[in-house]
């Protein structure tokens, strides 16, 4: 993949909220990061103490500095060394740990590995007008690309989904894809009404999807019934490393009188069901290609509506996707 290119994005990394009083480790691309609230304001640097390379997750915040929890070496939200314990002469002179930029926006800590990249938000991660939202995190193990094209994928439902989504039947959609320079959205007219359990107990109606992705790794799909916008569902996946990756993920319910903790709280196992069923299958693709068959290439077809759009994306010197309509069976 393009790594230099998703170094110059911006992520989000952790809820706002969960960010208190204690230092939290997280990975990006490979980078070992520590996220940290000095003084109230959300800071992000290299995780690893520069004395002798202990995590400095593993430490704690000391009067608005971060203390490692090996020698009490203390930092501020800049990386620069502020306190070493025992009076060393060496204070001064130490090296700082390297920073990340770092913002909060829209309740969550947005960090970007590369400094002066302008931050600019993704309005599909946000809540629709007039809707609240409830936010989970998950990890996965698998191919990037392959997870993200998982989540957009309407054919792999009837097999890994059967039941949940989809029980027997015919299944038809009218289907129109258009591109941007970041992204793609993908539009579903339904022929037919989803008919698994949770279509059962939380399907209205609904005649549309809309699915969007916009690089570098947000996916949005919204549900429509003719009459009324149903929800929203916005995952962002965080590239931890090769292999690794964590979901951020938010969905957005019309407000109403029924509080959104019990909303959420009744549709949650269906949806926790759902990524525990993508995740075995991607993290069996993953391991399964790269122990067996990473020399042969894959096989694809017309019903394959997104991997060249991904590819183009994520890849150096891939032609760019080509947008598919027409009528597709399932």
């Amino acid at each position: 993949m393009n790594i230099e290119k998703m170094k110059r994005a911006w992520y989000p990394l952790i809820p706002s909220k969960q960010l208190k009083d204690k230092p939290v480790h997280r990975e990006l691309l490979g980078q070992q990061l520590v996220l940290v609230r000095l003084n109230g304001q959300a800071a992000c640097m290299d995780d690893c103490c520069p004395h002798r390379h202990v995590p400095l997750s593993a430490g704690k915040i000391v009067s608005g500095k971060l203390q490692c929890c090996y020698h009490g070496w203390e930092f501020d939200a800049q990386g620069k060394v502020l306190t070493v314990v025992g009076g060393m002469c060496a204070c001064e002179e130490a090296e700082s740990v390297p920073t990340f930029p770092c913002r909060e926006y829209d309740d969550w800590v947005w960090v970007c590995l590369v400094p002066g990249i302008p931050f600019e938000p993704y309005a599909d991660f946000e809540a629709p007008e007039g809707f609240e939202t409830a936010n989970a995190v998950r990890y996965m193990e698998g191919d990037f690309i392959h997870a993200i094209e998982n989540f957009l994928d309407p054919t792999h439902t009837r097999y890994i989904h059967a039941k949940l989504l989809r029980n027997t039947g015919k299944q038809s959609m009218q289907i129109s894809q258009s591109h941007h320079e970041r992204g793609f959205v993908t539009h579903y007219r339904l022929n037919q009404q989803q008919n698994g359990l949770i279509n059962k107990l939380f399907d209205k109606g609904i005649t549309v999807n809309d699915a969007a992705f916009t690089f570098p790794g947000l996916v949005r799909i919204d549900y429509f019934t003719p009459n009324s916008h149903e929800y929203r569902i916005s995952a962002f996946f965080i590239p931890q490393n090769k292999g690794s990756m964590s979901l951020n993920v938010r969905v957005h319910f019309p407000k109403s009188r029924f509080p959104l903790p019990i909303k959420f709280h009744l549709f949650r196992p269906f949806l926790e069901r759902l990524m525990v069923q993508d995740a075995a299958v991607i993290k069996s693709q993953y391991h399964h290609h790269k122990e067996h068959y990473a020399n042969r290439p894959y096989c694809s077809t017309t019903n394959d509506l997104v991997i060249d759009h991904l590819l183009h994306l994520f890849l150096e010197n891939m032609p760019e996707g080509i947008d598919k309509t027409g009528e597709m069976s399932l």
